[in-house]
Formats: structure tokens, C-alpha cells, sequence
């Protein structure tokens, strides 16, 4: 390579570098309140899980920043800032993307396609019924929707290594990663014809083709993972969550509530206590112990839309120090019932053979109060 290319390129390197450095300095000014510090949401959706409302391309996310969203706290940066800074920050929120985006759908009929191997280049040479962009970045389908399926994405790869597609065979598959056929299977055909590669990847955006038909049925039944050697995965289907909202739980202003959710790490019969100054204390009910608690705290019934039906709620708030793991309630035997009255969780257990109460109570602004009776 000639010098002067080397020097072009290190030079556009270094200052694509400098650019998302300053996109994550604009972020942690402007974003980190709504959207969290590392992207995982808040007040506002999460910007590194796969569900983009409003899309997920590089225009889109532009087209966001720039134009904001009416009725929301989202403004619209054009009129603050430069164009530098604007897109410095989109490229800084590009940078940290893992897995499929930009996912689109395109249905075709089959007719075309009969005898036919699967190739893009077959796809492009016909217009297709329909063409769906997918917000989930998970592909899937309407009940007994018949066609052949196309679905184009970006891959999105973070973590250098060695890769392979993990393909339920049903009906026929081809997947294309940047030109070139890495996964072929049809359930008509001998196995032996089949082909799986496993390929390398570094960090980069690589395009991603999934060729899909198979024989119909209520709806299609294609599934599969892109899976590391490291253990990572990647899911390439799931299902539609058109019109589903993210539901967040928190108590009513002079009433504590009580909630059973899974949240991982804890155990499944903890008792979630929400107190009305945003104070949550989670309680095991099995050894009277408090495990922990939260202060400016809400449980987030859907951490993750694409993960929703397999995914636990989560507890989002500031940790409290020193709040667990505390005996309430020693030598408990026996969890007899709860019962809340106004502003305070009451726990009625029995402890060496008598019934006990453990309150707890909210405690100013950011803490609580646990009293045993």
C-alpha cells in the first residue's frame, strides 16, 4: 500500500476516533438523564437494545437528534448545536450498537421462485408484495402470511472472533453476510448439500441477507441464532410488539404497594415493597431478611422489548447503602401474610413461635424505616 493511502487512512481513523469521543462527551452532558449513562434507558427508551421505535439507521438516529420528538422531553438539537456536534453524536450512539439493525422484511410470491437457488441477485431481478421495516430488529411474521421472505439487516459486531449460524431446518434457508453465502439448508435435500461456515469477524458493520421459505402454516416457524465460539448470541427472530408499551410500576403518592416480579438475582418469592417516596425495599419472606433497597427506584416490567416474554423486570434506581442483606426478622419459621396500610408495608410472620410484624415505612426523601412488632 502506497504511503499516501496509508497516511489518508490512519489520518480518517484518528479523526472518526475524535468524533465519537466527542459524541460521548456531548452524551454524558445532554443525554445520560433521560437515556442512562450507558444507553440502557430511563426516562427515555434504552438507544443499545434492539427495539428503535422511530428507526435504527444512521439517517434515522440523525433525523432524531435533529428533529426531536413532539410531545416528548426529546428537542430538537438542530437549533442548539452545530452540525459537527449533532452528528458526532449519532456516529458516538452508532458506536456502541451490537446485533442486527436497520431489519426490513420483504415478502414475495413463490411462484417465482420454484426450482430456483436463492441468491440476491434472484431477489433483486423481482419486485417484492411487501416490504416492512421491522422496529424490533427480530424478524417475524403475520399469521398465515404465504411467500418467500427476504430480510435484509446491518450486523453490528463488537466483539472480534469466530461465528456461526445456528438454523432451525424447516423448509429453506440461504444467508448471505456481505456477499457471500455462509448457511444454505432445505428439509427436501440430502444434509450433505447443506453448507454452515463458520467465518471470523472483527469490529465493523457487515450486511446481513436471510432467504427464507418454507411450507405454509398458521405462520412461519423460522428461527435462529448467529452464535460467537465466545458464547454469544444473537437471535434473528421473535415476534411483533406493535402496539405493546413498556409498563413501569410505582407507588401512588400516600400509598406503599406490594408486587411479586422476578428480577434476576433475587429470590422468586421476594417481596417487592414500593413506598411512595420512590423508595423500594425488597424483602425474602422465607428468612426474614431485607436483601436490598433503592431510592429514586421504579420496577421496569419490560427491560427489554424484543426479550419481553423471556426477560425478568428489573429494579432501576440508586442502590441504598448498607440496606442488605439485614435480618428483620430472625429465626423466622414461617411467612403467614402482608397487608398495606397507607403509606407503610406491614409483614406478618410467624418467629419462634409467635407472630411478628416487620413495617417498613418511607424515611424522608431517599430512605426508609423498618420497626418490628
Amino acid at each position: 500500500m502506497k504511503p499516501l493511502i496509508l497516511l489518508f487512512l490512519f489520518t480518517a481513523t484518528a479523526a472518526m476516533a475524535a468524533d465519537i469521543e466527542r459524541g460521548k462527551t456531548l452524551y454524558s452532558q445532554l443525554c445520560f438523564n433521560c437515556h442512562g449513562p450507558h444507553l440502557d434507558g430511563g426516562i427515555g427508551p434504552a438507544l443499545k437494545d434492539q427495539y428503535w421505535h422511530h428507526g435504527s439507521s444512521p439517517e434515522a438516529i440523525l433525523r432524531l437528534i435533529n428533529k426531536g420528538v413532539p410531545g416528548s422531553e426529546m428537542i430538537a438539537f438542530e437549533a442548539v448545536f452545530p452540525e459537527a456536534d449533532r452528528l458526532a453524536l449519532r456516529d458516538y450512539i452508532l458506536s456502541e450498537q451490537e446485533g442486527l439493525r436497520e431489519v426490513v422484511r420483504s415478502v414475495y410470491s413463490r411462484d417465482y421462485f420454484k426450482g430456483k437457488r436463492f441468491t440476491p441477485a434472484l431477489f433483486d431481478s423481482v419486485e417484492p408484495e411487501s416490504q416492512t421495516p421491522l422496529p424490533e430488529n427480530l424478524y417475524y411474521f403475520e399469521r398465515s402470511k404465504e411467500g418467500v421472505m427476504r430480510g435484509t439487516s446491518k450486523l453490528y459486531i463488537k466483539e472480534a472472533g469466530d461465528y456461526e449460524f445456528a438454523i432451525r431446518i424447516i423448509g429453506r434457508t440461504s444467508i448471505f453476510l456481505d456477499g457471500e453465502e455462509v448457511h444454505y439448508s432445505d428439509e427436501k435435500t440430502d444434509k450433505s448439500t447443506h453448507i454452515n461456515k463458520k467465518f471470523s469477524l472483527k469490529l465493523g458493520i457487515y450486511d446481513l441477507e436471510i432467504l427464507h421459505e418454507e411450507k405454509p402454516s398458521h405462520s412461519y416457524r423460522f428461527h435462529g441464532v448467529l452464535k460467537s465460539d465466545s458464547g454469544k448470541q444473537f437471535a434473528l427472530n421473535g415476534r411483533s410488539l406493535q402496539g405493546n408499551i413498556p409498563k413501569i410500576i410505582k407507588a401512588r403518592p400516600g400509598q406503599a404497594l406490594v408486587v411479586r416480579k422476578w428480577i434476576a438475582d433475587l429470590p422468586p418469592r421476594a417481596l417487592l415493597c414500593l413506598l411512595p417516596n420512590q423508595v423500594i425495599v425488597v424483602y425474602n419472606p422465607g428468612d426474614g431478611y431485607v436483601i436490598g433497597a433503592w431510592h429514586s427506584a421504579e420496577i421496569n416490567q419490560t427491560p427489554s422489548l424484543p426479550d419481553r416474554s423471556a426477560k425478568p423486570s428489573e429494579i432501576k434506581g440508586t442502590p441504598i447503602p448498607d440496606a442488605g442483606p439485614n435480618a428483620a426478622l430472625p429465626g423466622i419459621n414461617r411467612f403467614l401474610r402482608y397487608q398495606v396500610e397507607g403509606d407503610t408495608v406491614h409483614l406478618v410472620s410467624l418467629a419462634d413461635g409467635e407472630e411478628k410484624t416487620v413495617i417498613i415505612s418511607p424515611k424522608g426523601a431517599q430512605s426508609f424505616k423498618l420497626t418490628v412488632q
